[in-house]
């Protein structure tokens, strides 16, 4: 079936299923999603203020919530308390993040809104596809330079916590936010010069973004202890991958996969191993524990 064909159908038969931005769903809802044009700079900062920051807040106090769940204190990937201060510390960043993604997100709309094509179910997925692709890529790469000894300051930041939570996710010095939210946006620009690029395509990635990183802040392995040694698990990343970043920094450089960390040479050889023992309830109790096979030895990295 092609994609087009699926589009009209989507279209005829459920019309308030259709792609946020399409104008069905501007005529069947009172206040569609997203706007194909901006009364002024103000009203436009306000909206995307109270929708991103309620849409955060709630994927964080779910992440918190999920905490508190008896399988959430089993699986714990590193049995350590927090760091001193450490919500503290981060509250007030995420806080100016939200406040930066909004200044980014309008200046965009006010620059760019006109590149974006109406959206249909193919231009939505030709875009969702496009950035996860690409900011995988751009991630990687900013990730690993924001490591290296000169460039560290930019991210120390998000590394006030070893030991991560759902604040973590949003937990970044300006300028970092700066390079991947305007590298986001960037790459939403490079490719509306040669592909159907939507609104609605880019907004679904933004919103993957901040939920899956919650999930990978959550310190707390949910997947399932074959998932790290199966197809999938060689390309999709899981908390145990980035939590192992946060205490031990050189490696794990990926976003959503270790597709890049592994053809770099980037991955922990004992991932597979950290991730087994969340799953069986007896995650680490130090940082820079190692774990080769079923023994653990207490080496740094």
């Amino acid at each position: 079936m092609r994609l087009g064909t699926l589009d009209q159908i989507v279209g005829h038969w459920c019309p308030r299923l259709a792609i946020p931005g399409s104008p069905k769903l501007g005529q069947n809802l009172s206040m569609p999603l997203f706007y194909n044009h901006i009364d002024s700079p103000l009203s436009e900062a306000v909206r995307i203020l109270v929708r991103s920051g309620l849409f955060k807040l709630t994927i964080v106090l779910v992440g918190f919530a999920l905490l508190l769940l008896p399988a959430a204190k089993r699986y714990r990937i590193y049995r350590l308390p927090f760091g001193q201060n450490q919500l503290r510390r981060e509250i007030l960043p995420a806080l100016m993040m939200v406040c930066l993604d909004t200044v980014l997100i309008v200046g965009f709309r006010l620059l760019f809104l006109h590149r974006m094509v109406p959206a249909s179910l193919s231009s939505v997925l030709i875009t969702f596809v496009w950035m996860a692709g690409m900011y995988e890529v751009w991630f990687y790469v900013t990730h690993r330079l924001l490591h290296h000894p000169k460039l560290y300051f930019l991210h120390a930041q998000h590394h006030v916590a070893h030991v991560t939570e759902p604040v973590t996710s949003l937990s970044f010095s300006i300028i970092e936010r700066l390079i991947l939210i305007g590298g986001a946006l960037g790459l939403l620009l490079l490719g509306s010069f040669f592909l159907p690029i939507t609104q609605a395509g880019g907004a679904l990635f933004i919103l993957f973004n901040y939920t899956f990183n919650v999930y990978g802040h959550s310190n707390v392995e949910w997947m399932p202890e074959w998932f790290v040694r199966s197809p999938l698990g060689r390309v999709f990343f899981t908390a145990t991958f980035h939590a192992m970043h946060h205490a031990r920094y050189g490696g794990h450089y990926g976003l959503f996969t270790v597709l890049l960390d592994r053809a770099f040479g980037t991955t922990f050889p004992d991932y597979p191993q950290v991730h087994a023992r969340a799953r069986q309830g007896l995650g680490l109790t130090r940082l820079g524990e190692k774990v080769t096979s079923d023994v653990a030895t207490n080496g740094a990295v």
